[in-house]
């Protein structure tokens, strides 16, 4: 077919100049109206077809990247979604955001040791990435290995204003690693920066552990809107027995 259209191509590029030669042959019909409409002048075809491939830059290549996987997943193909990601991480491994959206994707269908194997390539990469270490950090808490995820965590120390979800995620795993020494740190710089119900709540109960007063974590944890009717009964009923044994 390819060849086909390369004849037809060619022979056209050739006709303009086959048709003064026809015209010869027929002097009597030269001036006819029909010979004149026909004989439209050409111009002649360049020496040389000039091709030039457009390549995408690396942004461009990673938003086609990008765009595809949408589609993918549009259309409910998982599989083609993560293997365009895949793709592109192939090329640019470095590329950390879309190496954090295939580990989300393989996390989503419980592909964990698939995820784990993303995120840590990536950290291998980047030691510094605290968006991998944080994600790696939840992989592992979710399988319940709180030590191993405070490791991940604790290895890097980007800045807390920045990175409150950090340090709540390392302040929890801190705390169910049974170092509510260094929880009950982290949970009183994150409180310098917002009354989050959860964070009293951490505070409070790794106070109660370490023998300290959690009424007022406690109580700051009660009027705080953030947190779930169970906690909320959990906290209630801790300040309920915490003032009854008080008052023996």
């Amino acid at each position: 077919m390819k060849r086909s259209r390369y004849w037809t191509r060619l022979l056209l590029t050739l006709l303009p100049f086959a048709l003064p030669a026809q015209a010869e042959s027929y002097e009597e019909d030269w001036n006819s109206v029909d010979w004149a409409d026909l004989m439209v002048e050409v111009p002649a075809p360049e020496a040389e077809l000039s091709i030039t491939e457009v390549t995408l830059d690396r942004a461009g290549w990673l938003a086609e990247a990008n765009k595809q996987a949408d589609v993918a997943l549009a259309a409910g193909d998982w599989a083609r979604a993560e293997h365009r990601l895949a793709q592109a991480l192939a090329e640019f491994p470095d590329a950390h955001a879309i190496r954090l959206r295939l580990a989300a994707m393989l996390f989503g269908r419980g592909a964990l040791d698939q995820a784990r194997v993303q995120l840590q390539q990536g950290l291998e990469l980047a030691p510094d990435h605290a968006d991998l270490r944080l994600a790696l950090g939840r992989l592992l808490a979710s399988q319940e290995r709180y030590a191993a995820a405070l490791r991940v965590l604790d290895d890097v120390s980007p800045l807390l204003h920045r990175h409150l979800d950090y340090y709540s995620l390392k302040a929890e795993m801190a705390r169910r690693s049974g170092r509510c020494d260094l929880a009950v740190e982290l949970y009183q710089r994150l409180l310098d920066h917002g009354h989050v119900g959860a964070w009293w709540l951490g505070l409070g109960l790794c106070q109660r552990e370490l023998g300290q007063d959690f009424t007022r974590a406690f109580t700051q944890a009660r009027a705080s809107a953030d947190l779930g009717n169970a906690s909320l009964r959990f906290v209630e009923q801790q300040l309920e027995h915490h003032g009854t044994t008080q008052t023996h």
